[in-house]
């Protein structure tokens, strides 16, 4: 066997490297060539604290790094903040100037929003993926002197369908009284469908117990529960999984493929429709049905065995635990090919046993890369199996992977890598243990950073510990792991806890992939093609019939509602078809038709999703996945000692009886069913036609519809991208008087329709005169000056400053008065040196009542 090794730093600086190995020259030029014209940039942001009452300011610092993980001169002028409800409704955003560094921000939350759960969303005009957006999740509880606190007392494991199962809990005021022989209510969703709701009353010891049977049929998912009360003390929310719910699993093969005759590992991940981490047991079969070995998950989510699967034959996996059971998923066709398993690290090196199968190629090259820098290469002629030990001193801090060509720059193989770094840097914090409310006291930094390195700097914050819950994952941690996996590992604070963490996450990380990087994109990359698809603009869509089936061949006309004038096209093979004179802002100005080649009208036209569209969506799931976190509920002695934080409940006026279809739009799954529940209609091709209108027997034009005062025109494929849980309200006319008065062109109707989003943006123009702006970028606020002028308005986070540059000495104190909110406090320190790496500490005070 004939090894060459071949080590760099930085493919930049080091070219000559690969002088005698022209394949690997070509392979890292390509990754360079392709990340130079899709440079990549990694937002991340953090917080003052997670839990906020309405009205109140989330203070933000926001930090952008470059492909390297690099703090370095973004690319892109601006970022934007944005705060979206748990229905991906837009609530507030913002957009900011970007500096090389950590920034800082602020963004005041609207007055009115309910409990529960929010995204904090982050990101580039250079992000192009929903998921390379940063998500962070807060938890907005109006305080409030009539809440109610909800404690559970037994819970079911999961529901199974037609039978019952006891779901028992407290009911407790803000001061810990029992909420005794009070009404509550519940509901019990499946999806947006409501299934179950009753009434039940607390008893004298504020209890409830509930027997509760949902209907005997197949659910995907898990059910969501609501409990509140008709005066809106209780708001809670809880996800329950069921028995039969359908079950993801994904399998990764060590290295990439199911290899014939080795015995190799295979990680896998179970995860539910709401994408929550399960855990699961279950059978490896064979294809005759015979248990080969029986598996479970290491932890929710994630589980790893090993097999030696024979070439020709089929296996799969049945889950034999309550959730999923009997569900069976096929494991990937066993075949020839290269294996490669990482069987251990130590300080030094990286040990990888290599194993070719069948009729390859002998000569083999590897290259490990950290993004887009190639960290180590080595070319290697296999006689036989082999054992490399990978030099560890090349490889960053982080996830690394390792891929292995044939000479047709094919992947045989690919496998990440973690490698935990020993920290040079350390933060020490100094602050007293217990204080009075309104003392002035003094905290101090200490940070011991090696020598000839460029001085970090800090975010520091101050808040109470019951708003800095730290869920779902800690900064520092987040950047170094989950940050590039494709799925996020639950648990990460515990498992980086463990000693060693080396052994532990790369036995975890067979079971995931990195976040879009994909090799056939880099090693096909052509810049003169990119370069034309990039400046390339128009509309793109599909075609699709009512069974979801794309439509070839089929007319689509494009009617412009300002000059009347059509264009027409037909569609490709795939139903697709592409608009280079449209562009899809425009898209409010057209009404579109398509027809089939056997001049069926009753298809629907889609058009391709807009980061903003597909960021919503992802809102949506991130919020979703989350959704069993324990809700951030202030704790009885919290309460009993700053009761002056939490403001007396207003009566509510007398609300007016809400039309029938308001109700309709929680558990619709179309727009058009509300509607037609509204008013009764038929489609003509793509029009709506209501009964009794002047073009109802010629059907010249459809009823105009219009959204959030905007005319989209007569198409009613344009409610197919509007979810009827963003609508606010509907208004449905054929009076020519409300017709006219958005056009004298249409004697059909008309249906305008005001979106929650639509309604948002009204209030948060208003919402804040304070804001200032300049050259179209807001300007943050001075968190110091806003409490100076509004104490009271930030009660709970005593200290933020982001960005605090550490002096040469490594040494800061700085003095603050404790706030007249008693309780435990934490002290966050976040050091962030100029590679992007952040090292975090904290320390608890206690701030006592006088």
């Amino acid at each position: 066997m004939r090894t060459r090794l071949l080590a760099i730093c930085f493919f930049l600086f080091s070219l000559s490297a690969f002088s005698q190995s022209p394949l690997i020259n070509e392979i890292a030029q390509k990754l360079n060539d392709y990340y130079q014209f899709y440079p990549k940039e990694k937002i991340e942001l953090t917080t003052d604290k997670e839990v906020y009452a309405p009205e109140e300011i989330i203070w933000f610092s926001t930090m952008i790094t470059n492909s390297a993980g690099q703090l370095a001169k973004p690319e892109s002028p601006k970022y934007h903040v944005a705060l979206y409800s748990r229905n991906g409704v837009l609530i507030s955003s913002d957009t900011y100037q970007t500096k090389a560094g950590v920034m800082k921000g602020d963004l005041r939350i609207p007055n009115g929003l309910a409990e529960g759960n929010y995204a904090l969303v982050a990101y580039t005009d250079l992000i192009s993926k929903a998921n390379e957006a940063f998500c962070k999740l807060i938890f907005i509880n109006p305080r409030d002197k009539a809440a109610v606190r909800l404690v559970e007392t037994e819970r079911p494991p999961f529901f199974v369908p037609g039978k019952s199962v006891n779901y028992s809990f407290l009911v407790e005021e803000m001061d810990g009284s029992p909420f005794k022989k009070e009404k509550l209510e519940y509901e019990l969703f499946d999806g947006d469908k409501l299934i179950l709701d009753d009434k039940v009353k607390s008893d004298e010891f504020g209890k409830v117990s509930l027997e509760i049977a949902i209907p005997q049929k197949n659910y995907s998912s898990p059910l969501s529960m609501k409990i509140f009360s008709k005066r809106n003390e209780l708001n809670y929310s809880t996800i329950l999984p069921v028995k039969n719910q359908k079950m993801a699993v994904q399998f990764f093969p060590e290295a990439g493929a199911l290899v014939a005759g080795t015995q190799q590992k295979i990680g896998f991940a179970v995860f539910d429709e709401m994408g929550n981490p399960q855990s699961v047991t279950g059978n490896i079969l064979d294809q005759a049905g015979n248990k080969v070995q029986t598996i479970k998950t290491l932890l929710p989510g994630y589980g790893i065995f090993s097999i030696t699967a024979e070439k020709g034959k089929k296996y799969s996996l049945k889950l034999t635990s309550a959730l999923g059971e009997n569900q069976l998923f096929p494991l990937p066709d066993s075949q020839d090919g290269l294996l490669m398993m990482i069987t251990k690290t130590d300080q030094e090196f990286i040990y990888a046993n290599l194993m070719l199968t069948g009729d390859q190629s002998n000569m083999l090259y590897l290259v490990a890369n950290q993004r887009e820098s190639v960290v180590w290469a080595s070319e290697l002629e296999m006689s036989g199996p082999a054992r490399l030990r990978i030099p560890k001193e090349q490889f960053p801090e982080g996830i690394s992977l390792i891929s292995v060509f044939d000479e047709n720059q094919q992947v045989l193989a690919r496998r990440m890598i973690f490698i935990d770094r020993e920290d040079d840097t350390h933060i020490e914090l100094s602050a007293p243990n217990q204080l009075k409310v309104g003392e002035v006291f003094k905290f101090g930094l200490k940070a011991d950073v090696p020598e000839d390195t460029d001085l970090p700097i800090v975010n520091l914050s101050i808040s109470s510990m019951q708003e800095k819950l730290d869920w779902p994952y800690k900064w520092d941690n987040w950047l170094l792991v989950n940050s590039d996996l494709e799925k996020v590992i639950p648990n990460l604070e515990s498992l980086m806890s463990k000693e060693n963490i080396e052994s532990t996450m790369n036995h975890i990380l067979v079971a995931n992939q990195l976040k879009n990087f994909d090799w056939d994109e880099v090693l096909n990359f052509e810049p003169e093609r990119e370069q034309t698809k990039y400046h390339q603009s128009g509309l793109s869509g599909q075609v699709v019939n009512q069974e979801n089936e794309p439509v070839p061949n089929a007319k689509v006309s494009f009617l412009n509602s300002q000059n009347m004038k059509i264009l027409h096209l037909s569609t490709d093979e795939n139903g697709g078809f592409y608009q280079q004179a449209i562009e899809p802002d425009q898209l409010d100005n057209f009404v579109i038709k398509a027809m089939g080649p056997d001049g069926n009208e009753n298809l629907m036209v889609r058009f391709e999703k807009s980061l903003s569209e597909e960021i919503k969506a992802y809102v949506i799931n991130f919020i979703q996945s989350n959704a069993d976190l324990e809700p951030a509920q202030y704790s009885s002695d919290f309460y009993r000692d700053n009761t002056f934080l939490f403001s007396e409940r207003t009566k509510a006026p007398k609300q007016k009886t809400e039309p029938a279809y308001k109700k309709y739009l929680q558990s619709a799954t179309s727009l058009l069913d509300v509607i037609k529940m509204i008013k009764s209609f038929r489609l003509d091709g793509d029009l709506i036609i209501f009964p009794g209108g002047t073009n109802s027997l010629m059907a010249q034009d459809g009823a105009l519809i219009v959204i959030d005062g905007q005319k989209v025109g007569t198409s009613a494929s344009v409610l197919n991208s509007i979810s009827p849980l963003d609508v606010e309200s509907i208004n449905i006319s054929t009076n020519p008087v409300d017709i006219q008065r958005h056009t004298g062109l249409n004697s059909v109707g008309v249906i305008e329709i005001e979106t929650k989003r639509g309604k948002s943006i009204e209030v948060i123009e208003q919402e804040d005169v304070e804001d200032i702006h300049q050259d179209g970028y807001r300007v943050a606020r001075d968190f110091w000056l806003k409490k100076s002028e509004k104490p009271a308005m930030q009660p709970t986070t005593l200290f933020w400053s982001p960005a605090v540059r550490i002096n040469p000495s490594g040494q800061s104190e700085f003095e603050v008065m404790a706030s007249e909110v008693a309780g435990k406090f934490i002290i966050q320190a976040d050091l962030i040196d100029l590679d992007g790496k952040v090292t975090s500490v904290s320390k608890v005070i206690e701030i006592m009542p006088k």
